[in-house]
C-alpha cells in the first residue's frame, strides 16, 4: 500500500521564538532618572552606557503605545501594582520593533519611590502571529481579500454588524506532508486528495459559514460556535479520523493525516479578520511542529502578570 507520511516537524520555530534582546531597567520617581542594562540600550539601538533621559526615550515609542504606556504607568504608581504591555517602538536607526515592557513598583516607607522591570525585543514573536507561520510552510499567507467567500463571511460576523452572532471559530485544515505527496505521486494525486477533503469538509460541516481553499493541501472553515474552546477541541478531535480516511486513487491508496489550527472569536474578544486568520495560522504551525496529525487552538493573548509592591533591587 502506498501511503503519505507526515513531513518532519519544521525547525523554523527554533529561530522564530528565541528571546530577543532583553534587559533590566529602573526609573527613580523622585527625578525620573533612568538606569538601563546593555540589553535595553541594544533594544532601542542606542550606544551602550550613553546618557539617557526619559523625555527623549519617550520619542522612540509609537504614539498609541506611548499613550497606553503612560496611562498604565500612572495607574501603577498610584495603585502600587505592576503591569505588562507590548509596545511598538522605533529604534534610533529608524527600525520598527515590538517590545514587551514588564513593570514592577518599589516601595519605601509605604510610598512608591521607583519603578523597575524588563524590556524585551519580541518582534520575531509578533511576526510569527502575523504571517511568518505561512512563509515557514512555503505558502502565501491566507488572505481575507484573496478569499472573497471567507472575507464576506468574516465581515458579517464582526460585532459591528451583528454582536449576537460574533461567537465563531476559524479552523484551518492542512494535509501533512502535502509537498512530498506531490513529489512522489504527482499533481493529479494531490488534486484527487484535495477534492476528496473538500467534499468531506462540506459533509462534516453542513452548516459552516464558509469553506475555502487556503493554499496547497489546506482549507479554511468558518463555523458558528455553540460552545466554548473545550467543545471545539473535542469536536475537531472527533472529526479528524473521519476526515483522514484513506482515499483510493487507481492502483494507489493515499493514506494521510491532518494538522488542524483554530482561533476563536467572541463578542468579548473581538479582533480584525486578519488577526483571526493570523491566530489560526499560528495555531496550525504549532500543530505542525508537534509532528502533525493533531489539533491546536490558539490560546489567546499572553496573560499580563501582576506584581506586588516590592523594594527588592531591579
Amino acid at each position: 500500500m502506498n501511503s503519505l507520511r507526515p513531513a518532519p516537524a519544521a525547525t523554523f520555530l527554533d529561530g522564530a521564538v528565541q528571546p530577543g534582546a532583553i534587559g533590566a531597567w529602573e526609573c527613580n520617581l523622585a527625578n525620573n532618572a533612568l538606569t538601563w542594562t546593555d540589553g535595553v540600550y541594544d533594544l532601542f539601538g542606542l550606544r551602550r552606557g550613553s546618557e539617557i533621559y526619559r523625555s527623549s526615550t519617550l520619542d522612540l515609542y509609537e504614539e498609541s503605545s506611548r499613550r497606553e504606556m503612560e496611562r498604565l504607568r500612572a495607574s501603577a504608581i498610584r495603585e502600587g501594582r505592576g503591569f505588562a504591555l507590548d509596545c511598538r517602538i522605533v529604534t534610533a536607526a529608524g527600525e520598527k520593533r515590538w517590545m514587551r515592557l514588564v513593570v514592577g513598583v518599589g516601595h519605601q516607607n509605604g510610598r512608591p519611590f521607583r519603578i523597575f522591570g524588563s524590556k524585551q525585543d519580541i518582534t520575531a514573536e509578533k511576526e510569527l502571529w502575523t504571517g511568518l507561520s505561512a512563509r515557514a510552510r512555503g505558502e502565501p499567507l491566507t488572505s481575507v481579500t484573496a478569499r472573497s467567500g471567507l472575507g464576506d463571511a468574516l465581515r458579517h460576523v464582526q460585532p459591528g454588524h451583528d454582536a449576537a452572532s460574533a461567537r465563531i471559530a476559524l479552523v484551518i485544515f492542512s494535509i501533512d506532508g502535502f509537498g512530498p505527496l506531490l513529489d512522489r505521486f504527482g499533481k493529479v494525486s494531490g488534486g484527487v486528495l484535495e477534492r476528496c477533503l473538500a467534499e468531506r469538509l462540506k459533509r462534516v460541516f453542513p452548516d459552516s459559514l464558509s469553506i475555502e481553499k487556503a493554499g496547497e493541501g489546506s482549507f479554511t472553515v468558518l463555523l458558528r460556535m455553540p460552545g466554548d474552546r473545550r467543545h471545539l477541541q473535542a469536536a475537531l478531535n472527533g472529526m479528524r479520523p473521519l476526515l483522514c480516511r484513506p482515499v483510493p486513487h487507481g492502483a494507489l491508496v493515499l493514506d494521510f493525516t491532518l494538522s488542524i489550527g483554530a482561533s476563536l472569536g467572541t463578542p468579548e474578544r473581538c479582533r480584525a479578520p486578519q488577526e483571526l486568520l493570523a491566530e489560526a495560522e499560528a495555531a496550525l504551525l504549532v500543530a505542525g511542529t508537534a509532528g502533525g496529525n493533531c489539533v491546536n487552538i490558539f490560546d489567546g493573548p499572553i496573560a499580563r502578570p501582576r506584581f506586588a509592591g516590592s523594594s527588592a533591587p531591579a
